[in-house]
């Protein structure tokens, strides 16, 4: 439930937008106020007031500016941010203003470098006044699918998913907030709100949907939002799971017994529950707290599932609540590093009491669930423990590749075989690296919902025989219901004319096995110039420290690299994804260049791949692959072979296509057209499925994005001293970095 808002007062719904022809509503051109001096000079079109905030040491500057664009004279709004490490944003007042009519806020923006992110807002009256944060609408890359350019975009904002949480007959503020670390600066003109077919149908092709399959229900965590006292949020949730195949929603209904509230509202629940079941719907109340696994506050949690025991008690059984979910985790509390073997037993207390509690209800079909960490299995028995006491539990597999999500989930899987408790597998929707909870491949934020369908079918795929699955959730709804079909990942202009590292057709064989005389006729890209140390350049002495050559050549299955390294003091004690620790090569390859071309963020075909020599000893050369996330097998089909040599080694790889092109399939994006320049593929109609694809092949004239990194390690106990790249600007993760492996 929202903060500040009254439970059991029923707010009317907003109205649809009124069909036909609406004069747009403009809130600034920005042709008249003041962006300094007094508050009431700096006004929009509204008659209200715009501003900036920001938290030392981040900081938000406008001005207005001349518009550039050729026939359009006048002013734009220059924001120029300072993202530090505290907050800052612009806003603009909306004054009450009644956008129910409109379909879509939208406004223009250019980056001054191309590149620049932020996020968008939007708050009512009501939120205005009581100083509550605005909805978050979205990144701006979600509406702009090679995000802010140089260029003039137009921003196209659909409002009919935030009919749920705003009133839209009486909106309060618009906010843009610069969340991501870095400055910048950005142009923004003509902001109104507008009935546009477009964004009509632009929503209805991003809008996340799902083929239903009995055989894998579907779960979804409901935290923020409330369907019992809010009709508008009811109508759209209801639709959503209609879409997504969504069967059982763990919806959080406070932390207090539902027996104190009103009659009034125990009405409006059992109304909810009612309609919830006619839609099919399983609904367990949710909620939780890490305190609660102590023995002195297990009385709270029993005291809530009571509450729901007796409003049960006094309902038919479609009126009823089906259960609750305890996301209770005990890992959160400081006891759990020092005092958690006598925490274990607690929380498992707490359960056990749970269990009883339900039983002397005699409500059979009541079910106890809870959530769980991917560790408890690591836990001597106290996983099996846990499970003995519930119905289900939600295991938060939180990783965006079903190859992490199957190997994580896979020892769960085994012990809920084992006791007959299923085990639903969650995956993540929120930005948690926006949130500081977590990394990118925790969530399917950036990778959108069509590619997290394919995903989660695999895990299907592995698990569907198996008794101990109990189907797969999705946390949660508030993010879930913002995906978009598509990536929604940072871009930016490659450069205009990247290196080149030629390959050529293979005419003989290469023993791989690190004697370089196969490759001594060809001529090698050199690496040795301080420029090109991206790491440690106070600790790099010259080429004699670290420098590398480096060749490429092909054939119709596989790409070879030849790497001749000067490296004064040779060290690798450590193997497969500990290897970074001693002197390797990082081989980068984005096997799909013109699939994603602008995006400045790996792919699940851009490939960071470990080279190890070894210490020509006991520890063999191998390839280890970090990103994307791929079986074991993939590794073990590259080949690796290298040999010492005065002052530094030579090393050879073979990386077959069956690895490189594993993970392909075609994306909307940037293609090659004549002469190797990039060009537009058109946008697929909507509900069109994205082709697999089946035409990546090697021949002469295919390009791959490619970049090596060399890295230097002259002390076991002190990895990497530094490291020599081909690129310049290298940027982990960021493709746009890469060079060009031409095939000739």
């Amino acid at each position: 439930m929202l903060k500040g808002s009254d439970p059991w007062v029923r707010p009317p719904p907003t109205p649809a937008p009124t069909p036909g022809a609406t004069a747009p509503l403009l809130v600034d051109d920005f042709e008249v106020g003041r962006t300094q001096g007094l508050f009431a000079e700096r006004k929009n079109r509204l008659d209200a007031f715009q501003g900036t905030w920001a938290r030392r040491p981040s900081s938000t500057v406008i001005t207005k500016v001349p518009d550039m664009r050729p026939g359009h004279p006048g002013q734009v709004l220059r924001i120029e941010y300072h993202k530090l490490g505290g907050w800052c944003g612009w806003y603009t007042l909306l004054n009450g203003i009644n956008v129910a009519p409109y379909n879509a806020l939208t406004f223009w923006v250019r980056g001054e470098q191309g590149g620049e992110r932020f996020d968008i807002g939007l708050a009512d009256e009501r939120m205005q006044r009581l100083e509550i944060d605005a909805v978050y609408v979205g990144t701006v890359k979600a509406f702009l699918p090679q995000g802010v350019t140089t260029d003039w975009q137009l921003v196209r904002v659909p409002l009919a998913s935030l009919r749920s949480e705003l009133d839209l007959t009486r909106m309060g503020s618009l906010v843009l907030w610069f969340r991501y670390e870095g400055s910048g600066a950005i142009q923004v003109d003509d902001v109104q709100f507008v009935n546009d077919p477009d964004v009509t149908r632009q929503q209805e092709y991003n809008r996340p949907r799902a083929a239903a399959d009995p055989t894998v229900p579907r779960a979804m965590w409901l935290w923020k939002l409330d369907p019992v006292a809010n009709l508008q949020v009811r109508d759209d949730l209801f639709a959503f799971c209609d879409q997504t195949a969504v069967t059982h929603i763990f919806l959080f209904l406070g932390e207090s017994p539902v027996t104190q509230a009103t009659a009034a509202y125990h009405a409006q629940l059992a109304e909810f529950l009612e309609a919830a079941h006619r839609h099919g719907l399983t609904i367990d109340a949710l909620t939780g707290n890490p305190l609660w696994a102590l023995q002195a506050n297990h009385q709270v949690v029993l005291d809530w599932i009571q509450g729901f025991l007796t409003y049960n008690a006094a309902r038919p059984p479609a009126q009823r609540i089906d259960g609750v979910h305890l996301d209770v985790e005990p890992y959160l509390l400081a006891q759990w590093e020092s005092e958690k073997e006598s925490l274990k037993p607690q929380y498992v207390g707490l359960l056990k009491q749970c269990r009883a509690l339900i039983q002397q209800a005699r409500q059979p079909a009541f079910q106890l669930g809870i959530a769980i960490p991917l560790f408890y299995d690591r836990e001597q028995d106290f996983e099996r423990q846990v499970l003995a006491q519930v119905d289900y539990a939600g295991l938060m597999d939180y990783y965006d590749a079903a190859v992490d999500l199957i190997e994580k989930a896979t020892p769960h899987i085994a012990l809920a075989d084992q006791v007959g408790k299923p085990i639903i597998i969650g995956v993540e929707t929120q930005d948690l690296v926006q949130m500081g909870q977590g990394k990118r491949r925790n969530t399917f934020c950036e990778e959108g919902w069509e590619e997290m369908e394919q995903q989660l079918a695999l895990v299907a795929k592995e698990f569907r025989q198996r008794p101990g699955f109990g189907g797969l959730a999705i946390h949660c709804y508030e993010s879930y219901r913002l995906l978009q079909r598509g990536r929604n990942v940072p871009t930016r202009d490659r450069p205009a004319n990247p290196y080149i590292i030629p390959s050529i057709r293979r005419t003989q064989e290469l023993a791989l096995d690190g004697d370089l005389s196969e490759w001594q006729t060809l001529t090698p890209l050199v690496v040795d110039k301080k420029p090109y140390v991206v790491y440690g350049a106070g600790a790099w002495k010259g080429p004699q420290d670290l420098s590398v050559k480096i060749w490429s050549q092909w054939d119709d299955d596989a790409v070879y690299f030849a790497f001749e390294v000067t490296d004064d003091v040779v060290i690798q004690e450590r193997r497969k994804g500990d290897m970074w620790e001693g002197d390797h090569i990082e081989l980068w390859v984005d096997a799909d260049l013109y699939g994603d071309y602008n995006e400045a963020m790996n792919s699940a075909d851009d490939f960071q791949i470990g080279l190890s020599p070894g210490n020509f000893r006991d520890l063999p050369p191998e390839a280890f692959i970090w990103v994307p996330s791929v079986p074991p097998s993939a590794m073990q089909e590259i080949t690796v072979g290298a040999q010492k040599r005065d002052h530094g080694y030579t090393l050879e790889v073979r990386i077959p296509t069956s690895v490189l092109f594993s993970t392909l399939q075609r994306r909307t994006g940037i293609e090659p057209g004549p002469g190797g320049a990039p060009r537009p593929v058109i946008v697929p109609e909507p509900g069109v499925q994205n082709e697999v694809l089946t035409d990546h092949r090697l021949r002469p004239g295919f390009r791959m994005g490619a970049m090596v990194d060399t890295s230097d390690a002259d002390d076991p106990h002190q990895p990497q001293k530094c490291m020599i790249s081909t690129s310049k600007d290298r940027t982990w993760g960021d493709p746009t970095t890469f060079g060009i492996l031409e095939l000739q």
